[in-house]
């Protein structure tokens, strides 16, 4: 199942919100991205959701701790 990811924050009327999901991995790359969106998607989906809204990216880049975050909405198309 695809889920349907959005920057923005308005949600369906017909869908319900489950809760904020995290996901932070070392690294700030596209590499490093590709594989926190896949861990943030897992997460949704061990909810039960079938959407991500509200999507923000934080990408650190001190010298001692590189790391790319993402944190969204989960939402169940009810």
């Amino acid at each position: 199942m695809t889920l349907r990811i959005s920057t923005l924050t308005a949600k369906e009327p017909t869908e319900t919100e489950l809760g904020v999901v995290y996901a932070s991995v070392e690294g700030v790359n596209e590499m490093s991205y590709e594989e926190c969106a896949h861990k943030l998607q897992e997460k949704a989906r061990a909810l039960g959701a079938t959407g991500l809204i509200g999507l923000q990216l934080v990408q650190s880049q001190f010298q001692w701790n590189q790391r790319t975050s993402l944190l969204a909405t989960a939402v169940r198309a009810d």
